[in-house]
């Protein structure tokens, strides 16, 4: 049987000898990989296959023919998509240019329609943005064009149906799309970015997307910290894998080609090019793979392992079949996570006291230099928590009693003028920890 690391890395000489179970002077990816390389889980059988390809341009016709190789790297069954209804699934957080990388680049997503046509397809947009109208945001992203170019239908995400799944770990009723349940295929083209809550947005969160709206904003009331949202997106990934009859085929292509770093998901962060596309079956693999190309944390990264732990994808390197390119092919060493670390379980006593609060938990800020008073902050706070400017400053009014620290006035703010404030004491607590 051969290696898996001869298939993912290529045979090289580890750099360091993990000392105590790591390896010192590297970073988190880095370290990884080498523990991988040296420690002895090269025997371990790969579980799933993710294609690794490299693509520095958003070039449409280059990008089509990748996405159809990393499909043969994978053995994809092609076979399937002959005839099929096909949900393409970008991420279209908000109305910003391409060049911004907040959304999945439209040149991208021209690259899987065209692709779903070449297999037999019919493709069909299904995208909720959080707050703005899908045609506002398909306008300025350049959507708009590629959808009549390409001839490309338009799911309706406000007619919805009850999709309930048992097994599910907490939440297991959603309301999603009609259209979802009328397709044969699902084809998730997620945009990788850093995230103020759940540290990554990848190819697992990009499918919350599938909630209508403003309806995202209520989940933060229910799942209000980074273990219970992450937990909570989770329980949807499994109740649309493997709740839905008949089941649906899901096959995830990422753009990494350019990812966001620092304080994202939206204007805050900052793009950062990666040059990669990655192809599979597995959302978890996917996001374990850019995790860790970009050398960032992966136990920040909260569907990980506990998603690998729960059945439901494989996030353990020794037992993903990386095809095509190597990891160290694009290790990204000074890519940003985002200043944002939220601490968990704030809906629970002491940490509910605004005391606590207040030194232990970072807090929303608006920049009066930079808002523009649209009130998109006001209205997507799923906690009411944010009111109109008083008229003595140029910004909104925060009910910091009633926050429950979502980050999605962050998240949405077209003009990046919302950053994160630490509590008195978390600086402290932060550079103690490390």
């Amino acid at each position: 049987m051969p290696l898996v690391f001869s298939l993912c890395f290529g045979v090289r000489q580890p750099r360091c000898r993990p000392q105590n179970g790591f390896c010192k002077g590297l970073s988190d990816g880095e370290r990884y990989l080498e523990n991988i390389l040296f420690v002895g889980l090269s025997e371990s059988k790969a579980m799933t296959k993710v294609a690794l390809l490299g693509c520095r341009e958003y070039d449409a016709s280059l990008i089509r023919d990748k996405i159809l190789e990393g499909l043969s790297l994978i053995e994809a069954d092609t076979g399937v998509f002959s005839g099929a209804r096909v949900l393409v699934k970008p991420n279209l957080l908000s109305a910003s240019l391409p060049e911004k990388a907040i959304v999945t680049h439209p040149e991208f997503f021209r690259a899987a329609i065209q692709a779903v046509k070449v297999l037999g397809g019919y493709p069909v947009l299904i995208e909720s943005p959080a707050f703005q109208s899908l045609e506002k945001v398909m306008k300025k992203t350049r959507y708009k064009a590629v959808v009549e170019e390409e001839g490309c239908e338009i799911a309706d995400t406000k007619d919805t149906e009850v999709l309930f799944h048992e097994a599910a770990s907490r939440y297991r009723r959603f309301d999603l799309p009609k259209a979802l349940f009328a397709a044969d295929i699902v084809l998730n083209l997620p945009k990788f970015k850093t995230h103020g809550l759940t540290y990554i947005t990848g190819a697992v969160k990009n499918l919350f997307g599938l909630i209508h709206g403003l309806k995202k904003s209520q989940w933060h009331v229910k799942a209000r910290d980074k273990e219970a949202f992450s937990n909570l997106l989770l329980d949807l990934y499994e109740v649309i894998t493997k709740g839905l009859q008949p089941p649906k085929r899901f096959l995830h292509v990422m753009d990494a080609v350019v990812a966001m770093e620092g304080d994202g998901p939206g204007s805050s962060g900052s793009p950062k090019e990666v040059g990669a596309m990655l192809v599979g079956e597995d959302a978890i693999a996917l996001d374990s793979i850019m995790v860790t190309i970009t050398g960032l944390d992966r136990d920040k990264a909260l569907t990980l392992a506990p998603g690998e732990e729960r059945g439901l994808g494989i996030a353990s390197l020794e037992r993903i079949d990386v095809r095509g390119l190597r990891l160290g092919d694009f290790f990204v060493d000074t890519f940003k996570p985002s200043l944002s670390n939220p601490v968990s379980r704030i809906d629970r006593w002491p940490m509910n006291t605004r005391f606590l609060r207040d030194l232990l938990i970072e807090r929303p800020l608006p920049l009066e230099e930079k808002c523009t008073l649209c009130y998109q902050c006001k209205a997507i706070c799923p906690a009411g928590a944010i009111e109109r400017s008083d008229g003595r400053g140029n910004k909104p009014l925060y009910d910091y009693d009633g926050c429950v620290r979502c980050l999605c006035c962050m998240e949405i703010c077209p003009e990046g003028a919302i950053t994160v404030k630490k509590g008195r004491l978390q600086g402290l607590l932060d550079r103690w920890a490390t």
